[in-house]
């Protein structure tokens, strides 16, 4: 399935007026596809179209918003970057709701904040704790940002034939990855059930509500906020990477369900 990619070059201009519309992706309808992983990791992007898509090609590079259109199991797919944060996030989405597109998967990584939930284990978010700033741009703070039921299910049976360890919860979204207050955050969190902190997923789930569209989550832990909070911010690499790998296959799957 590996595919190489053109040359940059070769790309449409992404200042075209048509194309600067969709201020973000810079892609035109017909582009992109009406299923789309939303990694934040323009890299990871690249090696899911590379790796796992059929007939994958590269439709646009804008900054940090990488977008690629393939097929899974005869599925159109498409993946883009939203870097790391709500900011840009909430462009990505914003631009995919005005492409039309139906089903949003953020595939990502984040840190346990309980000891049941292990480096290399996927956790499926139910919701996230709005704890960016981003979303009450758009709707009030009381209003919760939660998965839609349709995708987080299909998510939590796709990745239970997985082999790995799967839990479903809230996760908590951020805007600063490590700060003074993360570990107080880390005491609420854990009174009130979170299982996992990252840095995007409030976003994806609040802006898909906007604009109809269908948006879970599900991620690779790849270690343990605590750690973060003590100042070791190295992550557990390998077990990030099995748990990944397993998470790519979820969300994919879970797509092919939901048609």
């Amino acid at each position: 399935m590996a595919t190489v990619w053109p040359d940059k070059s070769e790309l449409p201009d992404a200042n075209d007026p048509e194309r600067a519309a969709y201020r973000a992706v810079r892609c035109l309808p017909g582009e992109i596809a009406s299923n789309v992983l939303v990694p934040g990791d323009p890299a990871r992007a690249a090696r899911i179209a590379s790796e796992w898509l059929d007939d994958a090609r590269l439709v646009m590079v804008q900054r940090e918003f990488h977008s690629y259109t393939g097929s899974w199991e005869g599925v159109p797919v498409s993946v883009i970057s939203t870097g790391v944060g709500s900011p840009g996030a909430a462009m990505v989405m914003q631009d995919l709701g005005k492409l039309g597109c139906d089903v949003i998967i953020r595939v990502g990584t984040a840190g346990s904040c309980v000891e049941a939930v292990k480096p290399g284990d996927n956790v499926v978010g139910t919701a996230a704790v709005k704890g960016e700033g981003l979303t009450r741009n758009f709707v009030p703070e009381k209003y919760p940002a939660a998965a839609n039921l349709e995708v987080t299910n299909a998510l939590l049976i796709a990745a239970g034939d997985e082999g790995t360890d799967v839990h479903a919860g809230v996760i908590h979204t951020s805007d600063a990855f490590r700060s003074p207050a993360l570990e107080k955050e880390i005491e609420t969190a854990i009174y009130a059930g979170v299982l996992a902190f990252e840095m995007e997923a409030a976003t994806v789930l609040t802006m898909a509500a906007i604009d109809r569209m269908r948006a879970g989550c599900i991620f690779s832990i790849d270690g343990y906020v605590a750690n973060v909070a003590g100042g070791n911010v190295v992550p557990d690499h390998e077990a990030r990477n099995r748990g990944v790998k397993n998470a790519i296959r979820s969300a994919l799957d879970a797509i092919v369900a939901l048609q």
